[in-house]
């Protein structure tokens, strides 16, 4: 074993000249990089610098590897790279035909920059292609530049640029722009079409500790139809058709109670081809405060200094129009555009009453401001019946209708409120003298409310106006702020009584802990369940009682998720047409509520860590495994892992399972006045499961119940073969069908020695 500083290799023989720092050496076996160099007869001079006869090269570790790269001479500069003649490929100790004339092995450590290799294929509907072909820019530590592109036979192509940087305890980030040009079947066919699709994507996250008060992030994606189900694999990514895009800036002013947030938020539907674009987008926020708080306090509190105050300010302009408009630069209407500023204030403080009451008075009071109203008005028959355009518009071809016109000028849309609340918590206890139940406690937290708001529909508001909206003179009310950004206030006076039930269920049971003694362990039978509803004194239309809400949850193993189950009753009934009357269920059909919704949610998460002893059951979710199984990771495969989460696969784990099941049931009343229940039911799975030490497989799928069938599934196989790996990726089952086969080899400095075949939806 010889050892030189970093550098060692082991040999049969070794001559060495200690003067010269010359010498030859019979079968070395040499580690440079991330392989290893062996050869029968070696010549070393004085810069280290070794020339190999009858050498191989492979990235596999084995005294006897599975591959090689048999290579007759060699030349090996330490540190920097290894330089042969012709070079062919040998398998299992089985010559290839891959021969390549000469062969160039980096080995610098560190970033480098240098030539993407392409891989290639035939696609039947665009040809013969290379793909993901291009060069990458190792600028420094901080920064990089990738840049790839593909190329059909038929003329499609697509260039990618992908930038990252990242400054230790700054910031870091990623921008991405893709575009493409997508011809399907050939130019002289009559089914040749040609489309444009792009794609840009940037996330930026600042390092908390950069600064003391203010972070700035963005999560931006955006793009044109299609992009996702003609480039995403995974189900995640083909079955989504919106895109959301979000920049933010936080700021906390040291020693106040005050905090700012600005930004812009962008929501892309592909189905609809409407964009919701909300810029700017400014909150300021006081944090409660104690006003009347003595500055040096003497004694108990007194209840005024209690009294506390929030503060809110939201301003914002939002746009709703197709992404036409927006990305192909047409002007924009005033109709899209809703503007304004709204400012909320709370005043309120707590306190005890004979010991076990606690009061919780509050005012409540907001204001929106906007620069537009709405003003209806009914347009009859005379007021153009005698309008004649070229002898075509008469009253037969425009029939009267209710106009809505918009009011430019400044308004004010108050809206204030006021209530009082008492809580206090019961227990109750059922104890057990035999068996191993020992006892039950039922906790009931009942909370009773009063709360008012003045009718804003009536002077001196007038937010309400009536108008005519049929000929037969019937009329509807509607409000002038119905285009408010921030909405409407409430119609209509309140004065209501609002109760809400909250119970948690437990019990006491004996549980051996070792063979000397026994210990009680506590079970929760039931984490929530909780019933609300009111009362309203003043309400005109005769629905003075609120529809009755429930809701139940239950941890299970341990808190590590939760089911979740919200029903909905009404007192009242419906009429003919399905509208609430005021008429009660108890006048009509001798029962004191009836059902209108019910919806069950079952999220599970669970893998083999939770059932092993002393498991936190989360080591299915950490990012710190690579794709060899490693527990550790160094900082540049960690960023890898980060940025391509989907190509490293953790053996550690054997298995993980994620479910997620949604029911749901809704009554509604027919034309017919026939009454029915609407099902709903959504069942998503996902997981994956080691078949031996080097087998995974992984799943992702879920149940259509409309069509009885199963939604779209893509199916993960992976395969470690030591040095090398494989993995399959297939789709059979729903929309976009494809398939994606790799045998690749592991290392890094050998990416390019791959075998690729692949076929997507629109080759089928």
């Amino acid at each position: 074993m010889f050892v030189e500083g970093t550098h060692r290799f082991q040999s049969d023989a070794l001559t060495y000249n200690l003067n010269t720092g010359r010498g030859k050496i019979q079968h070395i076996v040499a580690k440079e990089g991330e392989g290893y160099l062996q050869g029968e007869q070696v010549k070393k001079n004085a810069r280290d610098e070794m020339f190999i006869q009858g050498a191989f090269y492979t990235t596999c570790g084995l005294e006897h590897p599975h591959f090689k790269i048999a290579i007759n001479k060699v030349k090996l500069v330490p540190d920097k790279l290894i330089v042969s003649g012709p070079a062919q490929l040998v398998i299992e100790d089985v010559p290839t035909p891959l021969v390549l004339p000469f062969g160039i092995f980096p080995l610098q450590k560190g970033q480098r920059s240098g030539l993407l290799i392409p891989s290639y294929g035939y696609s039947p509907t665009r040809g013969y292609y290379f793909q993901g072909g291009g060069y990458y820019f190792g600028f420094s530590d901080y920064l990089d530049l990738t840049l790839t592109g593909d190329i059909y036979t038929n003329l499609t192509w697509r260039i990618n640029a992908t930038t990252s940087y990242r400054k230790r305890y700054k910031y870091s980030g990623l921008l991405a722009l893709d575009f493409a040009r997508l011809n399907e079947e050939d130019r002289l066919s009559p089914s040749f079409s040609s489309s444009s699709t792009f794609l840009v994507s940037w996330n930026h996250s600042q390092d908390p500790k950069a600064t003391r008060n203010g972070t700035f992030s963005a999560d931006v994606r955006f793009g044109s139809n299609r992009v996702n189900q003609e480039f995403g694999l995974n189900n995640a990514t083909v079955l989504s058709n919106s895109f959301t895009s979000s920049l933010g800036y936080r700021r906390n002013f040291a020693g106040t109670p005050f905090s700012l947030s600005a930004g812009a938020r962008l929501e892309q539907n592909n189905n609809t081809r409407l964009v919701n674009l909300t810029f700017p987008l400014l909150n300021v926020n006081m944090s409660r405060i104690n006003p009347f708080k003595r500055k040096m306090a003497a004694g108990k509190t007194r209840w005024y200094e209690k009294i506390g105050l929030q503060y809110n300010l939201d301003a914002q302009a939002k746009a709703s129009l197709p992404d036409s408009i927006l990305f192909g630069g047409r002007s924009w209407g005033s109709d899209v555009l809703q503007y304004g500023i709204k400012h909320t204030a709370t005043l309120n403080t707590d306190f005890r009453l004979f010991k076990y009451l606690n009061f919780q008075p509050s005012i409540n009071y907001s204001e929106s401001w906007v620069w537009q109203t709405v003003d209806k008005e009914w347009i009859p028959y005379e007021a153009y019946r005698d309008t004649i355009i070229n002898g075509e518009l008469t009253t037969d071809t425009i029939p009267p209708y209710l106009k809505t016109n918009t009011v430019k000028g400044f308004k004010r849309a108050m809206q204030f409120s006021t209530g009082v609340s008492m809580t206090t918590k019961l227990y109750g206890l059922l104890q057990f003298k035999r068996g191993k139940l020992k006892a039950i406690r039922h906790e009931l937290t009942p909370t009773v409310g009063f709360s008012y708001r003045p009718d804003f529909g009536a002077p001196p508001f007038n937010y309400y106006k009536t108008v005519q909206n049929n000929i037969n003179g019937k009329t509807t009310e509607y409000s002038i702020f119905e285009r408010n950004i921030y909405g409407s206030p409430p119609n209509g006076a309140a004065a209501a009584i609002n109760f809400s039930l909250q119970n948690n269920l437990q019990m006491k049971v004996f549980s051996k802990k070792d063979t000397s003694s026994k210990q009680e362990k506590k079970v929760v039978l039931l984490d929530r369940l909780s019933i609300n509803g009111s009362y309203n004194f003043i309400d005109e239309t005769g629905l003075k009682w609120s529809r009755i809400t429930t809701e139940a949850s239950k941890n299970l193993f341990n808190n590590r998720f939760t089911v979740l189950l919200r029903s909905t009753f009404d007192p009242y009934t419906l009429d003919s047409i399905g509208k609430r009357i005021p008429t009660t269920e108890w006048a009509q059909n001798r029962r004191l509520l009836r059902f209108e919704s019910l919806s069950l949610n079952f999220p599970i998460a669970i893998n083999s860590d939770m059932f092993r002893k002393g498991g936190t059951g989360q080591s299915s979710s950490s990012r710190a495994q690579i794709r060899n199984g490693s527990p550790q990771a160094t900082n540049q495969q960690q960023r890898d892992l980060n940025d391509n989460p989907d190509d490293f696969v953790n053996f550690n784990i054997p298995w993980t399972l994620s479910v997620d099941y949604t029911f749901a049931l809704n009554a509604q009343r027919l034309k017919t006045g026939k009454d029915t229940l609407l099902t709903t039911q959504t069942l998503n799975f996902r997981g994956d499961i080691n078949l031996t030490p080097k087998w995974k497989i992984g799943f992702d799928s879920g149940y259509d119940f409309a069509n009885k069938a199963i939604s779209r599934a893509t199916i993960n196989i992976y395969r470690d073969l030591h040095c090398w790996q494989m993995t399959f990726n297939i789709a059979p089952i729903g929309a976009y069908q494809h398939y994606m086969f790799t045998l690749q080899v592991k290392e890094q400095i050998l990416q390019d020695l791959k075998l690729t075949r692949r076929r997507y939806w629109r080759d089928f």
